[in-house]
């Protein structure tokens, strides 16, 4: 229960809101008022403070927050993730790894229907990470919550947040040309992509943009995944960099994405090697929509057309 207390008499209550004393010292919001704080605050001349009276169907934030996390989070090593105290009843969950985020996006939800004081704030499903970035945040609002919310809530499930680390290693790039070479710009955007997912480029090729040559460059490549960043954009599951992947005994599994930047990539296979052909705008360091296939296929996430069709809302990428 919230309340405006005497000094003397707000032993064992919660500190509803920071006072900072004169000296500069603070006493942060949520901590429980013992004797050293009253001594505190009587010597600053303040003679009232604002507190919550912990009643015994009450969870404190700081245990109601630790809880939730523990349920959403039970192994913290199996999910590359670790946790992050933050102000009372804040909780940080980070990435301890690049990867993509996975989430029980349901499960979230209705935990965040039970109670309005109770909040987890996430990335979105399947959104690239690196190591040491906040992932999802944890809140619990006001400085207690009713026990049985947090049961209601922890009742949803558990093991809700994950982040899905890089599996590859090594990355293939082949640029297609027509005469001439195809200068370091591109290169180095892509390695610029590559660096902040723990990736290394194995090799990067050039070739003639002719079907006979990129199917030959397709036959000894070497890194874990295979991007093609051909000279012209692709047009069709029929131009030159698709036929290539076929010519060389490949497959194309996609093209197109409802993606803006980026709609004109196409993905395949060659044997058990994932290849992706990029849209023109990979050449520049603004967002695509191929960086969301892309993080998604190192992390071994499955990508189906469903998973595609759900990147149109919110597809409309800024121009960078």
């Amino acid at each position: 229960m919230f309340d405006t207390r005497p000094v003397r008499l707000a032993k064992g209550a919660l500190l509803a809101r920071d006072i900072t004393l004169a000296s500069g010292a603070k006493i942060a919001r949520g901590r429980q008022i013992g004797p050293e704080d009253i001594a505190a605050l009587t010597m600053a001349g303040i003679a009232e403070v604002p507190v919550v009276e912990v009643e015994p169907h009450d969870v404190p934030a700081d245990e109601a927050v630790a809880r939730l996390a523990k349920a959403l989070v039970p192994n913290l090593g199996d999910a590359s993730v670790r946790r992050e105290e933050g102000p009372f009843g804040c909780l940080d969950l980070i990435a301890s790894a690049p990867g993509v985020v996975g989430l029980d996006t349901q499960g979230i939800t209705r935990m965040n229907r039970v109670d309005e004081g109770i909040a987890v704030i996430t990335m979105r499903q399947f959104q690239g990470a690196r190591a040491g970035e906040v992932i999802a945040k944890l809140r619990i609002t006001p400085l207690a919550v009713k026990r049985s919310a947090l049961s209601r809530v922890l009742s949803e499930g558990e093991d809700m947040i994950r982040l899905r680390p890089v599996l590859a290693e090594t990355v293939t790039l082949i640029q297609t040309v027509e005469g001439g070479d195809a200068g370091q710009g591109a290169e180095a955007v892509i390695r610029a992509r590559l660096a902040p997912l723990g990736l290394k480029m194995a090799e990067s090729l050039v070739v003639a943009h002719r079907e006979e040559a990129l199917a030959e460059a397709l036959l000894s490549v070497t890194g874990d995944v295979v991007l093609i960043l051909p000279a012209r954009p692709t047009v069709d599951r029929h131009d030159v960099a698709p036929e290539a992947v076929r010519r060389a005994g490949g497959v194309i599994t996609r093209f197109g994405i409802p993606v803006d930047p980026g709609a004109s990539m196409f993905a395949g296979g060659l044997g058990s090697v994932p290849i992706l052909g990029l849209p023109d705008c990979a050449r520049l360091t603004a967002l695509n929509g191929t960086d969301w296939v892309f993080e998604r296929l190192v992390c071994g996430v499955s990508i189906s057309d469903d998973d595609l069709a759900n990147l149109g809302v919110g597809g409309l990428l800024p121009r960078g």
